[in-house]
């Protein structure tokens, strides 16, 4: 029994992924924003947000409506990542199944950093977008199925499922 004024445990993972979902969306649509209103120094200030989160090189930087994105490609998939794990929660693995899924993603992020940056290839948005994407998505689907697992009582690891 919870303590009067305490949350329900059980609403934690639809505000979680909500929360996934809006942030992971935010840096998308931003630029937009600041391309088609005039949010001036407001804008800047949400802009600058990010500063902290990312290295945002020109180069290393996809643009939306003439405006640059407050991250670069490889965040920017993250982000994207992050929106649509939270959004769609599939596929139900265990928190074991998951932690090897996080870690390939993770793995690959590396190595499409180590060959761009040993000179292998160029910057190529898709392979940044698709590795930072795969990485948010595991990472927010994850998140929130364990979530809702302790939230139901439900063990971490179900025997049934991988």
């Amino acid at each position: 029994m919870r303590a009067k004024g305490e949350p329900d445990a059980r609403v934690l993972p639809d505000v979680a992924r909500a929360t996934f979902i809006a942030v992971g969306l935010f840096p998308w649509i931003l630029p937009l924003l600041r391309a088609w209103l005039p949010l001036g120094a407001v804008g800047a200030g949400l802009d600058s947000a990010f500063v902290t989160m990312c290295h945002r090189l020109p180069e290393r930087t996809l643009t939306l409506a003439g405006v640059p994105m407050p991250l670069c490609s490889r965040c920017a998939g993250i982000f994207a990542g992050v929106a649509l794990g939270a959004l769609t929660v599939w596929p139900q693995l265990s928190a074991r199944s998951w932690r090897r899924v996080i870690t390939a993603t993770v793995g690959a992020m590396v190595v499409d950093v180590a060959t761009q940056d040993l000179g292998f290839h160029p910057v190529w948005h898709a392979t940044r977008l698709a590795s930072g994407f795969a990485f948010g998505y595991a990472l927010a689907a994850a998140c929130v199925i364990a979530l809702r697992r302790e939230a139901l009582g439900a063990p971490a690891t179900p025997k049934a499922s991988g």
